[in-house]
């Protein structure tokens, strides 16, 4: 890994990625909900929609998936400061796939008996965690380090979080008056 590279690089924070993964994450299970009956389709059907939004999409969309798109950030290859190849993102993706999987089923089968499922959240949270105890470094997940790539900021996008916050502070205005 390219240590000279990756301080140049304009970090998306982890806030940001958090949503963008939320929005990946919703779009995803919206779809494997309407398909799947029971856990083991979900699944599936949930780590082929995950790589064909986060793998082939982003590799076609210069480094974006949906989320990362609209929140104007994008996956770039530490060592070579370009857009990772279908191989480096699926490593990165295959990782969250299999988490955000487990993380969403235990989610939605999460009942007052049932509290236990919260355990399925375990996964996603460690691969997490690797990125906030390297706060003054890379900020690079779990999943990032393994496939040697990091999350940036980019001028490409939709802007989301901006707008929002825009209509956030025109309603405050309106509801000042």
């Amino acid at each position: 890994m390219s240590n000279d590279i990756i301080p140049q690089l304009p970090k998306a924070p982890l806030s940001r990625r958090a949503a963008a993964f939320s929005i990946d994450t919703i779009v995803v299970w919206f779809l494997c909900t309407i398909i799947s009956n029971n856990w083991f389709t979900f699944i599936v059907f949930f780590v082929v929609f995950w790589m064909a939004i986060r793998v082939l999409l982003a590799y076609k969309n210069q480094g974006q998936s949906i989320g990362h798109f609209a929140l104007d950030m994008k996956v770039l290859d530490t060592r070579y400061e370009r857009i990772p190849g279908i191989l480096e993102l699926s490593k990165r993706e295959g990782i969250l796939a299999l988490a955000g999987s487990l993380a969403m089923l235990g989610m939605s089968n999460l009942t007052s008996g049932n509290a236990a499922v919260l355990l399925l959240i375990i996964p996603l949270f460690l691969d997490f965690t690797v990125a906030l105890v390297d706060i003054e470094r890379h900020q690079q997940a779990f999943h990032d380090r393994i496939s040697q790539t990091i999350v940036v900021g980019t001028m490409r996008g939709y802007s989301l979080d901006i707008k929002l916050k825009w209509l956030l502070d025109e309603a405050k205005g309106y509801m000042r008056k």
